[in-house]
């Protein structure tokens, strides 16, 4: 299964194996799951900063020594909870988990990455063959550690059909700049993923929600193994905002301009900071628009002094991943808590309304959930998060009354 998560908020979901293939932990923003408790108020529009490290505590008196504590069980593996599908009418999921679920099964459950990657070339390209309307095929994975003592996994088979293609794959061409690690700050931020992510499966730290010194946080800075990197990213990166900046827009390194966005959150100026992460929206990797996606999201939740245009949002509803997905339903869940998100309800209803049904009907908790939440935000009723055919006939009569008040 490739590494994925979703990133942020509490990074609830995690990748299965390393860092993030294409990530999208849910958000210090919230992606993985709506949020089940009130968010603490929006800080002041500019970061805290990083607090100063503790004093190690006294020495202990010597003592005799005492019985080794018991290791740890090791960490149950995932299971593949659901298989979604998403884009088409065409196929559903019981017919491609019938046509496929044993290599589904093996590409979820295996560590190898090539035999990942193998296992996901043999079902796209067999779906494709299958129907010559599907344009563009995808699978999407997502590990939650947060939903019982077994880790839970949902796959999404993500599908544009071929008369969509224009619409839905509107991504820019990949740049071609080649730049330097500004004062090493890509290198280090990808060592600090590496380290929480592994933290995370190991149970050393847990997924809630921490103080963050900047706009956005993966797991903050505050346990002592991750202090070195927040104290370096706080004050490496605002004097170098303009190199790394470039890099997000130019370098040819998908990767260095997925930890760029990361980094650039670290910078003082939350106004430059969405200017600087809109454009990453239509990148066309997965991973840098998962992140640019995930800072805006932080923003959106808890610095509401600070604007955010829906526009681009709403069409990110309907993208090609349900990494898109996820981090634009949690980033427009997250505009609407903001005090004056009532004026969003009327744009939002017309244009996004049926998507957001389309995401109700999906069991990945990344997408669904947070549709749920903005449903019921907008309409002010609880129709139930499974009765798709309510919210339907709701927004029906709801475009049928604002027709006729034309």
């Amino acid at each position: 299964m490739p590494r994925s998560m979703l990133h942020d908020r509490p990074p609830r979901c995690a990748p299965h194996r390393a860092p993030f293939l294409a990530l999208i932990a849910a958000l210090a923003l919230g992606a993985c799951a709506a949020p089940s408790a009130p968010e603490p108020a929006p800080p002041p529009r500019a970061p805290a900063e990083l607090p100063p490290a503790a004093p190690a505590p006294a020495a202990p008196p010597s003592a005799a020594p005492s019985a080794a504590a018991p290791a740890e069980p090791a960490p149950k593996p995932p299971v593949l909870k659901a298989v979604d599908v998403y884009g088409t009418d065409r196929i559903d999921a019981a017919s491609v988990k019938s046509k496929h679920g044993e290599k589904l099964q093996r590409y979820f459950d295996t560590e190898d990455e090539k035999e990942s990657d193998r296992l996901e070339k043999e079902i796209v390209d067999a779906l494709l063959a299958e129907d010559k309307d599907l344009g563009w095929v995808k699978l999407s994975t997502v590990v939650y550690y947060d939903k019982g003592d077994v880790p839970q996994g949902f796959i999404t088979v993500d599908v544009v059909e071929r008369k969509d293609m224009k619409a839905r794959l509107t991504f820019g061409a990949p740049p071609r700049g080649d730049f330097d690690d500004p004062d090493g700050l890509l290198a280090s931020w990808k060592e600090y993923e590496s380290t929480y992510f592994r933290m995370l499966r190991e149970k050393k730290i847990g997924p809630q929600r921490v103080a963050c010194p900047a706009f956005h946080c993966m797991g903050g800075y505050e346990h002592e193994a991750l202090r070195p990197f927040g104290e370096k990213l706080v004050t490496g990166v605002p004097p170098n905002q303009d190199r790394l900046a470039r890099i997000l827009k130019e370098d040819r390194d998908p990767k260095d301009r997925a930890a760029a966005a990361f980094l650039l959150a670290h910078i003082k100026d939350g106004k430059r900071l969405v200017e600087l992460m809109l454009p990453s929206l239509n990148d066309p990797d997965t991973l840098v628009r998962n992140n640019a996606s995930r800072v805006l999201g932080n923003v959106a939740m808890f610095h509401h002094e600070i604007p955010i245009p829906l526009k681009p949002l709403l069409k990110a509803l309907n993208g090609p991943t349900m990494y898109d997905r996820n981090k634009a339903v949690a980033l427009v869940s997250g505009l609407l808590e903001r005090p004056d998100g009532s004026k969003l309800h009327p744009e939002i209803l017309r244009d996004a309304g049926p998507t957001l049904i389309k995401l109700l009907a999906l069991e990945q908790p990344n997408n669904h959930d947070f549709a749920y939440k903005i449903l019921k935000k907008v309409s002010g009723k609880d129709l139930g998060e499974l009765d798709h055919e309510a919210w339907r006939k709701w927004l029906d009569e709801q475009r049928g009354k604002k027709g006729a008040a034309r």
